[in-house]
């Protein structure tokens, strides 16, 4: 019978891993309670499961509202009276906290570029928390965004126009930020305000898909607010932004406001007599370093200025754990054979469930299993590329997860023979036009990839028309079938010009456009001087030197994948259908498609040249389909298409 370690309320649980230690395969049990401990697990827990039973792990801070203090009176002139008669303080330094404790305000965003600066800041900003929800720091405006009035200098930027790369940028440092014009109201709001040099911008200064964030200084009498670190794609007039940390903006529930000088904490509660936490410790609550077999059940973590769980190993096990309130991801894992299922994550700065396992040398797969999980709620801070589910390396399985509810993707992916399968994707992509809620792209060599099974629905908004499943810029070597998409803002399938992709015997249904476009985009960058030359047009060109980076051509890799074998990357091969740049291999077939106009798949005449574009079924509604919106099924199988197995998508409830 396995040893079984009891941790009783106000305990440790590091001391109990110690004894654990000393009986390899033990069980330590966690009784209900806050423990504020990080904990680190490696090869000497082989084998061992800790067990939560109400058990909460925190990095943070939780200060009663009763504990909170009214505002100082040097304060009130700099805020509205409504406002201030529900803003409350906290001074850090009688909590024993110090300057190093808060820090700075570190970038955000994506694409923010301040690692190009000397003397920048790089961190994790200290959170706030209200009543469980994530504050955010004092805003202009408190909700949505503002859009530039014009552009006087965009800087000195990577890229622009599209496509255009500026020689020497990643050499340079120091870039010059630009200039910024706002619009008149904007600018009057700016003028009140007392000290401006503490003001940030953040938002989507070029792409929807790219968001950054800089200090300003501004010049009121231009209506010029000027950042100090470029935006990497440029500006542009009509591009959103909001403006943040200024005192004055301290107004609406759900907001504070930090003097980092005197370690004053200003808060407004979303409710009157929330608690208020403030994430402190920069270390992951569970940190799993090659360790193998170990079982982390049943726990929740929260409120940490770092990810939840970090786990490096073999064979381990997270299941059953709530995860919430975490500045960066949820879980990461790397390794081979481990599993995360049955876990809900939510209210994440950055993405859920990152996953790197398996060797694209070798094609060896990774075979970590995600699967029966509830992701919602996230990229709360990061606001683009920050999946519910990444995957990377050689072959790992996401499976029956539920991801709804995020700015921008679903599900991201790389690599080689992953299988994506059974997941409910739906109120996704809410803020992104140009990408997908299933994505992947940039890679001829990225083949392997099964995407079955899925159900993918209300995917964008009613102002931002993005994809249901993506191939971008080339991608190849794809399978889907079996896949049903239901209201896609723009195509349900958007295939960006790659080789050997098999969409087939899917069902799409009200796609805000074509339910299946198919672009040529590397044949004419390189053919016609299109607008992805800069990817395929000249030898050093990305898309070429991510195919010649890897063993293509050789042993395992040319066994699993003969057609990628026989691609050609000799410029002196143009004329060669085999000369990567060709849409070539690829089959589109059989799938339904439920549209009320009859552009159901949309493909230039090079794509049906050198790809099998096949026969499609199309009706003009659901009904005249035969097709229940409730339960997913058809009174009467179309002739020649598959059942899907609809009651076996999404999680698995026991």
């Amino acid at each position: 019978m396995d040893n079984i370690i009891h941790v009783k309320a106000g305990g440790s649980i590091a001391e109990a891993q110690q004894k654990a230690r000393n009986f390899p395969g033990s069980t330590v049990l966690v009784e209900a309670g806050v423990y504020r401990e990080a904990l680190t697990f490696d090869a000497r827990d082989n084998g061992t499961k800790y067990i939560g039973c109400g058990a909460e792990l925190s990095g943070g801070l939780s200060v009663k509202y009763e504990d909170t203090k009214p505002l100082p009176e040097d304060i009130l002139p700099r805020l509205s009276p409504e406002a201030a008669a529900h803003i409350r303080r906290i001074e850090l330094s009688e909590y024993g906290l110090t300057s190093s404790d808060w820090g700075e305000v570190f970038p955000i965003g994506t694409y923010c570029t301040a690692n190009k600066y000397d003397g920048a800041k790089s961190g994790i900003n200290l959170e706030v928390f209200s009543g469980g929800r994530r504050m955010c720091l004092a805003r202009y405006p408190n909700e949505g965004y503002l859009k530039l009035d014009g552009i006087l200098d965009c800087g000195d930027v990577r890229e622009f126009p599209p496509q255009n790369f500026w020689e020497g940028w990643d050499e340079r440092r120091n870039h010059r930020g630009g200039t910024y014009i706002v619009d008149r109201k904007t600018n009057k709001r700016i003028a009140s305000w007392k000290d401006p040099s503490t003001a940030w911008i953040f938002g989507y200064l070029y792409w929807d898909w790219a968001d950054s964030s800089s200090p300003i200084k501004v010049n009121t009498e231009n209506r010029a607010i000027m950042p100090e670190y470029v935006s990497l794609f440029s500006a542009r007039a009509g591009a959103e932004y909001y403006l943040f940390n200024v005192l004055e903006e301290l107004d609406a529930p759900g907001e504070y406001y930090l003097d980092r000088e005197n370690g004053r904490l200003f808060v407004y509660p979303y409710a009157e007599g929330d608690e208020i936490e403030i994430s402190l410790s920069g270390e992951s609550l569970i940190r799993i370093s090659g360790a193998e077999r170990l079982t982390v059940e049943g726990f929740t973590l929260k409120c940490v200025r770092s990810c939840g769980i970090e786990l490096s190993g073999n064979d381990c096990v997270l299941k059953n754990l709530r995860i919430r309130n975490v500045a960066e991801h949820a879980v990461t894992v790397s390794g081979y054979r481990n599993t995360v299922e049955g876990c809900e994550i939510t209210k994440t700065g950055r993405g859920g469930i990152y996953v790197s396992g398996g060797d694209r040398e070798t094609l060896t797969p990774g075979e970590n299993r995600i699967v029966n999980n509830y992701i919602h709620h996230f990229s709360e801070v990061y606001k683009t590329y920050q999946a519910g589910i990444s995957l990377s390396g050689v072959g790992n399985i996401c499976s029956n997860n539920e991801i709804c509810f995020t700015p921008h993707a679903a599900i991201l992916y790389s690599g080689n023979d992953h299988l994506i399968e059974y997941n409910y994707i739906h109120d996704a992509v809410l803020y992104s036009a140009d990408a997908g809620a299933i994505y992947a792209g940039r890679d001829w060599s990225a083949y392997g990839a099964v995407i079955r099974y899925n159900l993918l629905r209300d995917i964008g908004s009613e102002t931002l028309h993005p994809e249901g499943i993506y191939w971008d810029d080339a991608l190849s070597g794809q399978t889907a079938y079996g896949n049903i998409i239901i209201r896609a803002g723009h195509f349900g399938f958007l295939i960006g010009g790659g080789r050997d992709n098999l969409v087939r015997d899917n069902l799409i249904i009200d796609s805000g456009s074509a339910a299946i476009y198919y672009d040529s985009r590397a044949y004419d960058g390189f053919f016609q001087d299109g607008w992805y030359r800069a990817g395929v047009s000249t030898e050093n060109g990305g898309q070429w030197l991510t195919l010649t980076g890897v063993p293509y051509r050789e042993g395992i890799w040319a066994e699993k994948y003969p057609s990628l074998a026989t691609v050609t990357t000799d410029f002196a091969s143009r004329d060669n259908v085999s000369f990567a740049v060709y849409p070539a291999g690829s089959v589109v077939e059989n799938n339904v498609i439920i549209k009320e106009n009859e552009e159901a798949l949309n493909a230039p005449d090079v794509i049906r040249t050198y790809s099998q574009i096949g026969e499609n079924l199309w009706y003009p509604t659901a009904e005249m389909a035969g097709f229940d919106m409730e339960s997913l099924k058809f009174s009467l199988q179309p002739k020649g298409f598959p059942e899907i197995p609809v009651d076996r998508i999404g999680r698995i409830r026991k």
